[in-house]
């Protein structure tokens, strides 16, 4: 063999080894990517009826710092989002004077928004402001979608995803009901 082949041969397995980890890199799904996969798959799994989802927007991926998952703004939009299903309640019950608990689309809508306010109290932060910020600790991911519930009535909502920080599985999730 002669001395040029051999360091001919390394150099072209050293090229070799460099490219494919190159290429595993450069292919390998970002977390934000993988953040939004993992939250439409956790909402086929979340509703009663999945197939009976249709997706209508997916908010692109937003990172979580600690346990504070929604910021100021997010929390005075879901705070007029709930207002305005407590105002289809109140006067579709006569102010929960008169509640028809036979009708299911009304029945599902209170469950939904009261579910919904639960989640949104464990929620919250108790913190201040201008409290230190927490270390990175995953990714938030919004889904609007239609669906039809399991007694036939067609519903609106919002499911947001909490993920880890390598979006591999979901840590917190809630639904917020829309009109």
């Amino acid at each position: 063999m002669r001395p040029g082949t051999k360091l001919a041969i390394m150099l072209a397995s050293g090229a070799l080894v460099w490219g494919i980890i190159a290429m595993a890199v450069c292919w390998r799904e970002k977390p934000q990517k993988r953040a939004v996969r993992v939250a439409q798959t956790a909402l086929h799994a979340s509703v009663d009826n999945p197939e009976s989802v249709k997706v209508i927007a997916v908010s692109e991926p937003d990172s979580v710092f600690g346990r504070s998952y929604i910021d100021d703004e997010e929390k005075m939009a879901i705070a007029v989002s709930m207002m305005k299903v407590n105002e289809r309640v109140m006067s579709q019950t006569d102010d929960l004077g008169s509640m028809d608990f036979d009708n299911p689309a009304l029945r599902e809508l209170v469950e939904r928004q009261m579910s919904s306010m639960s989640a949104m109290r464990s929620l919250m932060s108790l913190e201040a402001s201008d409290a230190p910020r927490k270390p990175f600790s995953g990714w938030k991911v919004k889904i609007e979608y239609e669906a039809v519930s399991e007694s036939g009535t067609p519903y609106r909502s919002e499911y947001w995803f909490i993920t880890d920080r390598d979006a591999q599985c979901v840590v917190s999730s809630f639904e917020i009901p829309l009109l």
